[in-house]
């Protein structure tokens, strides 16, 4: 926990971000690197009825954090996105998850 959900990029993109912007986010965060997973969401964008190239939407689910956190690692994301995908947007949205409705291993935290 976290958990990163990311779309519109590529697989070598998600695998590096997953080695760089883990730093960055785990000393803003303050927990370990190995709370961490990356996932890459295969989608498809359309716009009046034609496929088009989506920009890179990134979704954190995590246990809820302050606004200043939250803010800095919304800025971390978006900086990192666009070093290796330029795009003129990145969307990055974060859903607080309570502790008592994340379970590992049949326990909740």
């Amino acid at each position: 926990m976290p958990h990163i959900r990311m779309r519109a990029l590529t697989e070598d993109q998600v695998s590096t971000l997953s080695n760089t912007l883990v730093k960055d986010l785990a000393k803003a965060i303050g927990t370990g690197e190995d709370n961490f997973t990356f996932e890459l969401v295969a989608t498809k964008f359309f716009y009046q009825a034609q496929k088009v190239a989506g920009y890179p939407f990134i979704e954190v689910l995590w246990f809820p954090r302050s606004q200043e956190i939250q803010n800095a690692c919304a800025k971390i994301i978006t900086e990192k996105v666009k070093a290796l995908a330029p795009a003129e947007d990145v969307a990055v949205i974060f859903m607080a998850l309570p502790q008592t409705a994340y379970y590992e291993n049949g326990d909740h935290f």
